[in-house]
């Protein structure tokens, strides 16, 4: 059951929530709503049920109290958003999919519903009701605490983290798991927010899958060698970026360094400082379906940068299109790249011309090889899991905790490396029970 409460003043528009269709039209769809008055709270609470729910399908409630942003579902392909944003978009989308009922409280300008998942904006769903409660912070004051007044019960109580900054409330939230994206931010609330680490279960992000499949008609784009991209914010890596682009055009001017993002990945004022810059083209905030085009004429990603990422979504999209991440070997980037197999990890400052310099010369080496250029760009498309991945993912581990479920048997030979603790495979790769770290093979990086 999801049940979402409204102030009693507002009652009168609960009904028309409760109308809205859930994950899965035929398998999930509404079938008896009912309202019922609390005499002691004043709320009216709008209770979701359907006669016919699949065994195993949940009630999911995903809030997010950030208010940096406002967006819906559809902002991702038609003006573009950050990293945590899409995340939760994504996620939910893939989860709704799979037949869950899935409600997304957040800071969009109406209710509505998009690819299944129900939007509900902060000031009016007051209440929270549900089967798995997932908390997610990643932008404005990074504070879970305006969400929790709202949280009436759930089952499973999630606090997905995104950043090497604990959310203000975390105790207050009393999480029963954190969900993060990376060994490195498991490692990194373990060391510096004490947090436990038993309770800790690692899951790496994915890539929209329609985006990425080959196409069954028409011209297939190939990846320009020559065709630099940057799809970040430019506090991470455009210095660095710009510096390796200037190197290889005084050797070839065929360089180009296409600039996708911006400072409005971060809501921040639209700015292209490099406008002048030759061989740069800007493109600014640019909607997800668009930008996945677009990546399949890359050659190179740059990720050359100080700042511990802490998953690089925007890398894991270009290895889906094909386009090989330069990456320096900070956060969780050594986690997604395997050097010289599906991409390439650079050593050094990433402003020096050293390090660009080495950076150059992986380039060079690669258009003198296509052969070998095509070998890394196959393992790169094939590196990535999908949203549909992790949301199995996350269905079979919220079997494992709620319902006791156990893998029938587990993967031979050693445990963790890390801690020793047994590994449960499930639908995304190996997930230690005793230390929470995550391996795509067995080993933990």
């Amino acid at each position: 059951m999801i049940a979402i409460s409204f102030p009693a003043r507002q009652a009168g528009t609960a009904p028309g929530v409760a109308g809205i269709e859930g994950a899965a039209a035929g398998q999930t769809r509404v079938q008896r709503r009912s309202a019922r008055r609390s005499e002691t709270s004043g709320y009216t609470t709008v209770v979701f049920r359907s006669r016919q729910l699949p065994r195993g399908r949940l009630r999911i409630v995903i809030v997010s109290p950030d208010r940096h942003l406002i967006y819906d579902g559809s902002t991702p392909d038609r003006t573009g958003v950050g990293g945590g944003v899409t995340v939760r978009i994504r996620v939910a989308a893939a989860l709704a999919r799979r037949g869950h009922s899935v409600s997304l409280i957040v800071n969009c300008p109406r209710r509505a519903s998009f690819h299944g998942v129900r939007y509900l904006p902060l000031d009016q769903a007051e209440r929270v009701e549900a089967d798995v409660l997932v908390l997610h912070t990643t932008g404005g004051a990074l504070d879970l605490r305006p969400a929790l007044a709202r949280i009436l019960s759930a089952r499973l109580r999630i606090v997905f983290v995104d950043g090497v900054d604990e959310p203000g409330g975390m105790s207050e939230a009393a999480p029963d798991l954190l969900y993060a994206p990376s060994n490195f931010i498991a490692r990194t609330a373990i060391r510096d927010w004490r947090f436990p680490r038993a309770k800790i279960f690692v899951t790496p992000h994915g890539v929209e899958p329609s985006f990425f499949r080959p196409a069954l008609f028409g011209s297939k784009p190939g990846n320009d060698p020559r065709r630099l991209l940057y799809t970040s914010h430019p506090s991470k890596g455009m210095q660095a970026a710009v510096g390796l682009l200037r190197l290889l055009r005084s050797e070839d001017p065929g360089f180009e360094l296409h600039v996708y993002g911006g400072n409005r990945l971060w809501a921040e004022q639209e700015a292209n400082p490099r406008a002048s810059e030759p061989g740069v083209v800007y493109h600014g905030l640019t909607g997800q379906a668009r930008l996945a085009r677009e990546l399949k004429r890359g050659g190179f990603a740059m990720h050359l940068q100080t700042r511990p990422e802490p998953f690089g979504i925007s890398l894991v999209e270009a290895m889906a299109a094909g386009v090989l991440p330069l990456a320096s070997p900070v956060g969780a980037y050594p986690e997604l790249v395997r050097h010289g197999f599906n991409g390439l990890l650079v050593d050094g400052d990433p402003n020096d011309p050293g390090t660009h310099q080495r950076a150059a010369e992986w380039i060079r080496c690669l258009l003198r090889r296509p052969g070998f250029a095509a070998y890394l760009r196959r393992n790169a498309r094939a590196a990535p899991l999908n949203w549909d991945q992790v949301a199995e993912a996350w269905e079979e581990h919220w079997a494992y905790c709620l319902d006791g479920a156990r893998v029938e048997s587990r993967p031979p030979g050693q445990g963790c490396p890390e801690c020793g603790g047994p590994w449960l495979p499930l639908a995304d790769g190996y997930h230690c029970t005793g230390c929470g770290m995550y391996s795509r093979d067995g080993l933990v990086q």
